[in-house]
């Protein structure tokens, strides 16, 4: 009776220690403290397919704490590591690309993350018009519970692999029934111009999930939004759970005016806003490590093409050219730069993307009043007698210029090259918004110059003429906005030619020298053509404060290459746990 009494307290303890490191986890101690400038209640919203949801909420940074995404892209030699996905690669046809789920990958209420995730998540961004990666695929399929195939509508490309392996999954029990309804509209061969497919992307835009279910190791309730700071709190199931080394994430609300004085006095270890040289000399002085990376963008000039003369190609040529982007580059922020290619395409990235013959074809639009004012006269316009210039009817060149208030290098921006562009005898007026404000406003084609980013944070062409031609434009925009309103099709060269197809196949092949010559092409057009001005390209210059934070990588090492807008250095070693608070980052009050 011993014996078996004996075998069952040992089975007991066995079975205990078996269920040990899932049951009796407990959350780590410490608090990462950093900022982002999410929306404030009761805007808020959990989706994380719509305005004022997640992407607003968390952003590329620390949206990956609540929900994976299959890998992040390392820079430096453009490789990926698998953050949701363990496998993943091209089929011997290169007609279709295979993503597995990493076992044992879980939500936070316990349920594994499964294929289905994954399907019911891209139908419902291809609903909705979230994702740019349905101009690439036309299916996803389901192979086993773990593993799904995605089928290329065209060609196989290292960009279509990057959109893939980017996406966030989302989670069935909230998504599901909204997927459900979108399979059926694709199965009866509905289309995004039906009325079915219309009102289901109404309906995903205005969903409002009670909950967020979580596959990273924080999560967080409506109720953990404040006006000043929003709080992520670790949860124990997801397959990071055991490795990062913070209690809970808090989010300051708010950009560079509000957290300056947060970063200077300790409160906010890491920040990834912008801020000007006299805070950066300031942090300096108190022993504050600043680590500079890419930021992958920079503010541009944005028109509406629908609003005269913006729509004449000469008036946008000579509003680049009075602009001195020296200038405006140091007006921007510490580190920026001014664009010298304008080619929409990152200066950095010229020499890989594109060919050396069209490179050497580039206007770089440099800084000439003369030849600006010998533009303008070409299509009719004079100096009146204020300095102005005007047409034969004696209307000037007028516009209302929106810009952000909150972000100081696109509001830095934006006031001097409003400022430099009257200099010059235009005459526009600043208007300073909120920044969701300044933002619906480009998407709805409320506007007539205002500024947002350019480049996309991204190492292939497409994507980085994506931003802004495509994503603020026509047929990119949710609801049948019109954005930008930048034409597509028109005859270039003597010839007609559809700019959207050409910036979304650009990166479509496998080989090098077709994406170059592809690229070369669609480059050309808009140095010529100038849909934007893009200004300037930033670098961030971010405050670490090694007194909260210990782990940080030394400033030559390669995952510094990664920009800040895009597979931040932080998310794998927040994750991995190379990141750790020290002693003094206790939770704040």
């Amino acid at each position: 009776m011993k014996r078996i009494l004996a075998l069952v307290l040992l089975l007991t303890f066995v079975f205990a220690v078996g269920i040990l490191p899932t049951a009796a986890q407990t959350a780590p101690v410490g608090e990462w403290r950093g900022s982002w400038p999410y929306v404030l209640p009761p805007d808020h919203t959990l989706n994380a397919f719509a305005s004022n949801g997640l992407d607003d909420n968390l952003g590329t940074v620390y949206r990956p704490f609540v929900q994976l995404p299959f890998a992040i892209l390392k820079w430096a030699d453009n490789t990926y590591e698998g953050l949701l996905a363990d496998k993943w690669g091209f089929s011997a046809d290169n007609k279709s690309y295979q993503v597995h789920i990493k076992d044992g990958a879980k939500w936070s209420d316990g349920k594994p993350i499964t294929a289905d995730d994954v399907i019911n998540t891209f139908v419902v961004s291809h609903i909705s018009a979230y994702s740019s990666v349905w101009s690439y695929i036309s299916d996803v399929q389901k192979v086993d519970d773990q593993t799904v195939n995605f089928i290329f509508s065209g060609e196989a490309s290292p960009l279509a692999e990057n959109l893939i392996l980017k996406s966030f999954v989302v989670d069935s029990q909230t998504y599901g029934d909204l997927a459900k309804r979108g399979s059926d509209l694709i199965a009866a061969g509905k289309t995004s111009d039906s009325d079915e497919w219309k009102a289901l992307a109404a309906d995903i835009a205005a969903f409002k999930p009670a909950s967020l279910i979580s596959s990273g190791p924080y999560t967080y309730a409506l109720s953990d939004v404040g006006t000043a700071s929003l709080i992520l709190h670790w949860q124990p199931n997801s397959i990071y759970s055991s490795t990062v080394k913070f209690g809970d994430i808090k989010l300051w609300q708010g950009d560079t005016d509000l957290t300056t004085p947060l970063v200077l006095s300790g409160e906010e270890a890491h920040s990834t806003d912008v801020y000007p040289t006299a805070v950066i000399d300031q942090l300096k002085s108190q022993g504050v490590r600043l680590i500079t990376v890419p930021r992958g963008y920079g503010p541009a000039l944005l028109f509406n093409h629908d609003v005269h003369p913006w729509d004449v190609k000469e008036v946008r040529q000579a509003a680049a050219l009075v602009i001195n982007r020296e200038q405006n580059a140091f007006l921007t922020g510490a580190g920026s730069v001014p664009t010298v290619y304008m080619s929409g395409i990152l200066d950095d990235n010229v020499p890989t993307l594109l060919p050396a013959d069209v490179i050497a074809k580039l206007d770089h639009y440099d800084f000439d009043v003369d030849r600006a004012g010998k533009l303008l006269e070409s299509v009719g316009y004079t100096k009146n007698a204020d300095g102005k210039w005007a047409d034969k009817d004696g209307k000037t060149i007028a516009a209302e210029f929106k810009f952000p208030a909150e972000f100081a290098d696109f509001s830095g921006a934006a006031q001097d090259a409003a400022a430099q562009l009257n200099a010059a005898g235009f005459d526009i007026t600043l208007r300073s918004l909120p920044w969701q404000q300044t933002s619906a406003a480009i998407q709805s084609g409320d506007f007539q110059m205002s500024v947002w980013s350019w480049a996309s944070q991204s190492p292939f062409a497409s994507r980085q003429f994506f931003g802004p031609t495509q994503r603020f434009n026509n047929g990119h925009l949710a609801g049948g906005k019109k954005g930008m309103d930048f034409p597509y099709q028109f005859e270039w060269n003597g010839q007609q030619i559809d700019l959207d197809k050409m910036i979304t196949d650009a990166s479509s092949s496998l080989d090098d020298s077709v994406r170059m010559q592809r690229a070369g092409q669609v480059a050309l057009i808009i140095n010529d053509e100038l849909p934007f001005i893009p200004l300037n390209i930033e670098q961030s210059v971010e405050p670490f404060n090694e007194k909260y934070i210990s782990g940080a990588p030394a400033d030559d090492d390669p995952i510094l290459k990664n920009p800040s807008g895009s597979d931040h250095w932080i998310i794998p070693w927040l994750l991995e746990g190379k990141l750790s608070p020290t002693a003094d980052a206790t939770p704040s009050t």
